[in-house]
């Protein structure tokens, strides 16, 4: 541990609390720690000059907590689960389409940018929350790290527009609202459907799980599968 890298451990944390403070105060979506922490990081970083080793070097375990931070999900999943038994058909159909459509729209984009076969394999992952996409990195051929950014990219937009989207689809009932956020944001749209609605958030909850549990799973398969398929 050296002095930097223990600063930049520090500088997290301290952020992270002051903002949920001033975000709790003032509910603005932009005032989110989930969004306000990763852009002053990045701005200091860059006009410090701080390497991104530095910054890792004490700071992985704060990746490692989203791995506890995923599986407490499951705690409300459980209160709730007459919800996940009386529209379940509805839920898996939601998640297994979901998940074709973000791999399909991704090779898709990769292929409209030219990216090499790292950087596609690791933006068909980033539509699971964080923890689960860092786990099929490996068995992919993605990157852990490009992956972490997409997955934080993605749910970032997401919950930045999931309103409007939803607006513009008018989808009304918490159990469209939920699974669109919790499969298209994962934990950003489920931190947002949580504080509009109990069951929307249990619904984007299990959504956001189902859909990183079959993607580790099936994701493998399904990668090859979709590059056979769309990759010419």
């Amino acid at each position: 541990m050296n002095a930097l890298s223990l600063f930049c451990l520090v500088w997290t944390i301290v952020l992270y609390f002051v903002l949920k403070a001033v975000h709790r105060r003032y509910t603005r979506i932009w005032l989110s720690p989930g969004i306000l922490v990763p852009i002053l990081t990045i701005g200091l970083m860059v006009a410090a000059g701080i390497p991104y080793d530095a910054y890792m070097a004490d700071s992985r375990g704060i990746v490692w907590l989203l791995g506890p931070a995923s599986v407490a999900f499951a705690i409300p999943i459980y209160e709730y689960r007459a919800v996940a038994r009386r529209h379940w058909l509805a839920l898996s159909l939601g998640v297994v389409v979901g998940m074709l459509v973000g791999m399909i729209s991704s090779l898709l984009l990769a292929q409209a940018f030219h990216f090499n076969q790292e950087v596609s394999r690791s933006l068909m992952a980033r539509s699971i929350t964080t923890p689960f996409a860092i786990a099929l990195a490996d068995h992919i051929g993605g990157s852990r790290e490009l992956v972490s950014l997409f997955t934080v990219i993605t749910g970032v937009v997401g919950m930045l527009a999931g309103d409007l989207v939803l607006a513009v689809l008018r989808l009304r009932s918490p159990l469209a609202q939920g699974a669109s956020l919790g499969a298209a944001a994962h934990g950003f749209g489920t931190a947002l459907a949580r504080q509009r609605d109990t069951e929307e958030g249990v619904v984007a909850s299990l959504t956001m799980m189902l859909s990183g549990v079959l993607m580790v799973l099936a994701g493998p398969f399904l990668t090859n599968c979709v590059i056979a398929i769309f990759g010419s």
